[in-house]
């Protein structure tokens, strides 16, 4: 798609179609027309192993297993048990994710969210923005660089340890 063109972002990639939507008890993963998956967490949910394994099917289901770009949102009071923490750190390598933009809408996420990344230094690339059109506009940006060679591919196979 990007092969020998100028990359400028358009707001008709701000509000692209929606192409497929796997809805589950705790989480709403909908792909769009640009290949981006959003996993948008549901107010007040618990993710536990269970909802990680759930997660991890739908991933593979909506990637068809091919390394993709995921915008990350969590609503008001999501949280993840230790359980599940350890069990993200297993499954890592085998996660569909190019690269990852995080939403953080306001200053007390942005600081959480940094913070951890920081603490578990990715090795896939990430960044915390603000907003869906921030990240889609950092995700394609992203996803040229790498496809003309801009940026390497990570030297390890493992991924982060990512609750998202």
């Amino acid at each position: 798609m990007f092969a020998n063109e100028t990359f400028t972002l358009t707001p008709i990639f701000m509000h692209s179609k929606i192409v497929r939507t796997l809805v589950l008890s705790f989480a709403e993963i909908t792909l769009d027309e640009l290949g981006i998956i959003r996993v948008n967490y549901l107010s007040g949910s618990v993710i536990d192993v269970a909802e990680k394994k759930e997660l991890f099917k739908a991933y593979q289901e909506i990637t068809n297993d091919v390394k993709s770009l995921f915008i990350f949102k969590a609503q008001n009071n999501v949280n993840f048990t230790k359980e599940a923490k350890k069990y993200s750190i297993r499954i890592e390598p085998f996660q569909p994710f190019m690269a990852i933009a995080v939403i953080a809408d306001n200053l007390a996420y942005q600081i959480l969210a940094d913070f951890y990344f920081k603490i578990y230094k990715p090795k896939v690339a990430y960044k915390v923005v603000k907003s869906d059109e921030k990240a889609i506009e950092w995700l394609l940006s992203y996803q040229k660089n790498f496809h003309d060679g801009k940026i390497e591919k990570p030297k390890s196979s493992k991924f982060p340890f990512f609750n998202f």
